[in-house]
């Protein structure tokens, strides 16, 4: 064999190692050595991920002005070291003490001061670092969803609520089925039942897992630019959109055990406080080893 024939060998197996790579990197991400993955975060991140409201006046019209309640709040450790999503879920009605406001309900902190505030109360009470921080409108998680064809998750029962203020109209029946991205927004938004923000808290939590499926489909790979272009375009971020792009192919190697998720420890209850009404009373110790556990 001379030098022609081994540079062409050389030159095919190449070719065929780029191809692979390719292909595993579009359908098979999780295939992948961790050494060789490129475009992926390598070290661990917290993030804050907050949902918010929206209001909508008597003419059925978005109230654009001030800050919303947080419907959704998020501590999300990222860590690539050891292939993992962890979500901690701090319930909306957590009674919390708020710099300048006393005691209240943590998704009262947004309205005060806005995603600073609300960062600080979240530091204040888990002692934890953040990051970066996310903040998502109902729209944002429509169109993604859309954008994606869909998520299929099982409906653990009838949920029928309208609230005109918040210009919802709940009508889900029981099963498995796949949501688009307005049902999928019913789904996660509904909380009138026994088990109130708690059962929304799981059914958010049933959510990440079928998106995180609906991600890794073959199928959606070309949709993603468009999905993420989508989701910057409103998305409310200190993160740069680099970061953002890593994060979003490195969570694409990740399979849906991969997230835990956890809920702050408390009880729900009812204070005789002007103004607190039904709230979630945290069980410090408990929150402190969930936090040693997750961070």
């Amino acid at each position: 064999m001379n030098k022609l024939d081994r540079a062409r060998i050389l030159a095919l197996f190449v070719l065929f190692l780029a191809i692979v790579d390719f292909n595993l990197n579009i359908f098979a991400p999780r295939l992948i050595p961790k050494f060789a993955r490129f475009g992926v975060i390598r070290q661990p991140l917290t993030v804050l991920i907050v949902g918010t409201d929206l209001r909508f006046d008597g003419n059925n019209k978005p109230i654009v002005d001030g800050n919303g309640r947080t419907d959704t709040i998020l501590l999300v450790r990222l860590d690539p070291l050891n292939s993992q999503i962890k979500v901690l879920s701090i319930p909306r009605d957590s009674y919390v003490p708020i710099t300048g406001y006393g005691m209240t309900k943590i998704n009262a902190a947004h309205v005060y001061g806005g995603i600073a505030l609300t960062e600080q109360t979240v530091v204040n009470l888990t002692g934890v670092q953040i990051d970066k921080y996310l903040e998502i409108s109902p729209k944002i998680l429509i169109d993604f969803v859309n954008l994606l064809g869909g998520v299929e998750i099982e409906v653990e029962k009838d949920m029928s609520y309208v609230d005109r203020a918040q210009n919802l109209n709940i009508n889900l029946k029981q099963g498995w089925q796949k949501l688009n991205g307005q049902k999928a927004h019913e789904y996660i938004r509904f909380r009138h039942d026994a088990e109130g923000d708690i059962g929304r808290i799981v059914r958010q939590q049933n959510f990440l897992r079928a998106l995180s499926k609906a991600l890794l489909k073959p199928s959606n790979f070309p949709k993603a630019p468009f999905a993420v272009l989508t989701a910057l375009a409103e998305i409310k971020t200190d993160m740069p959109i680099t970061q953002f792009v890593r994060i979003v192919n490195w969570a694409r190697s990740l399979g849906p055990i991969s997230i835990k998720t956890i809920t702050v420890p408390g009880e729900a209850t009812t204070l005789n406080v002007p103004g607190a009404g039904s709230v979630w009373l945290i069980n410090q110790p408990g929150l402190q080893n969930v936090v040693k556990e997750l961070f």
